[in-house]
């Protein structure tokens, strides 16, 4: 399994990358892109000799050149699961330079190579590769399948609470056509949540481009945003624990509901806050980890907190008002804002934990450089790409840090995307003192 939901065939000595497929499958295949003299591209368009984890896609939208939404509906979610650990692996490896498998039957917290001890799931120091499980999230939350009687809400359905849909030129929502610009039609989106569904069920859009939906399962609330925008769209509530976030459709947050919790959770339990530390947010978005970490760091503490969407900025100084330890920068993440971010010089402070959420595209070296310059005792580094995640990690290594822990959520079922917490920290060697 490549990254990007791709199988690996050969043919003729050349690499075929094939959408629609599973590995160990025979399958007859349509090219897609030959236009590289290393690799083409392909859909499996009939297979021949089936793997046991294939099933029948639940979306009749779904399959060669049809909506590019989802890549693995043809494989059942453990199949997914394994297949997105087998991809964080060889991330690690190739681009992190780690010793890395996917083990399905590893603990959740998969520690890597001299970890200190007393981490959850171990019992003391140990070396070995880092074991990569995708760990199931639970949908739950008002509307959702998980309420409906003898649901567990797994079936990888109705979990996307905010969604972007493109507009045919007769006013039909619908996504694109894997790497094309082409609209394909798609009125019942099956990973929809079912309050987005809803809100847009025998509705036409004539002359809009792009329609933006979000919706809050914790309080039912729906925003619709059109786009050009003929007014200005408008927020939901989104709760978290005890805390409530006001946030329209054009301000990032997690599209899974059961997302939020679990990765504040999972970051949370990897920085370990202590009352009166400072601790710096790079990529903060709406404040959701900001908040919680004010929360840990008490009144005596700092939560430095760095964005540069500035409707992002605006929500966040709206839902964390009552937590006046927490600063908000309305700057763009770069190695001169990181370095400055608690002062410099003479009046530079310390920074004792961080997390950052960045982009796709990760955060980069200089960024990474720049962020473990202040040393602090703990990264939470939260990752949307595992390559992106790799490079990052080798970036980290080469500045005094490791991974010390890792865990990988599967909060985009039916999609190839997954959630990724790291955990860094600087580096420990054993040492035998002679004199």
């Amino acid at each position: 399994m490549a990254h990007g939901g791709f199988c690996v065939a050969r043919a003729g000595g050349r690499v075929v990358f094939v959408r629609h497929a599973l590995p160990g499958e025979r399958v007859r295949a349509r090219v897609t892109d030959d236009s590289h003299d290393r690799y083409w591209r392909a859909d499996a368009v009939d297979i021949l000799v089936p793997s046991p984890q294939r099933v029948a896609a639940p979306c009749p939208h779904a399959g060669p050149g049809a909506c590019g939404g989802c890549d693995w509906q043809h494989a059942d979610l453990a199949a997914q699961r394994r297949g997105k650990a087998e991809v964080i692996a060889e991330a690690l490896r190739r681009f992190g330079g780690l010793d890395a498998v996917a083990d399905p039957e590893a603990h959740p917290v998969s520690v890597a190579p001299a970890a200190p001890a007393g981490r959850q799931g171990e019992s003391g120091a140990r070396r070995g590769p880092v074991r990569v499980v995708v760990e199931a999230v639970p949908v739950g939350g008002r509307g959702s399948r998980g309420d409906r009687p003898g649901g567990d809400g797994d079936d990888g359905l109705g979990w996307r609470t905010r969604m972007r849909f493109a507009v045919t030129a007769q006013g039909e929502i619908g996504l694109r056509a894997s790497r094309s610009h082409a609209v394909v039609a798609v009125p019942d989106c099956r990973i929809a949540h079912p309050l987005v569904a809803g809100a847009l069920a025998g509705r036409r859009f004539p002359g809009a481009e792009a329609v933006e939906v979000a919706a809050s399962p914790s309080t039912g609330q729906v925003a619709v945003a059109v786009y050009p925008a003929a007014a200005a769209p408008g927020e939901v509530v989104e709760t978290v624990g005890e805390r409530r976030f006001q946030l329209g459709p054009d301000v990032f947050w997690q599209v899974h509901p059961g997302a939020p919790e679990v990765l504040v959770a999972a970051v949370r339990d990897a920085l370990r806050p202590r009352a009166g530390e400072t601790a710096l947010d790079l990529y903060s978005g709406a404040g959701l980890f900001a908040a919680f970490l004010a929360v840990d760091v008490g009144p005596g503490g700092r939560v430095v907190a760095m964005e540069s969407d500035v409707a992002a900025v605006a929500a966040a100084a709206r839902s964390l008002a009552d937590l006046p330890q927490v600063s908000l920068r309305s700057l763009r993440v770069t190695p001169a804002t990181v370095r400055g971010v608690v002062g410099s010089g003479s009046t530079a402070g310390r920074v004792d934990t961080a997390v950052l959420d960045p982009p796709r595209t990760g955060a980069g070296p200089a960024v990474m450089a720049a962020l473990l310059a202040h040393h602090p005792r703990a990264v939470a580094y939260v990752a949307c790409d595992p390559v992106a995640l790799g490079r990052d990690l080798a970036a980290a290594s080469a500045a005094g840090y490791e991974l010390v822990s890792l865990r990988a959520f599967d909060l985009f079922p039916m999609t190839t995307h997954v959630e990724c917490v790291a955990l860094l920290e600087p580096h420990v060697i054993e040492l035998i003192v002679t004199r």
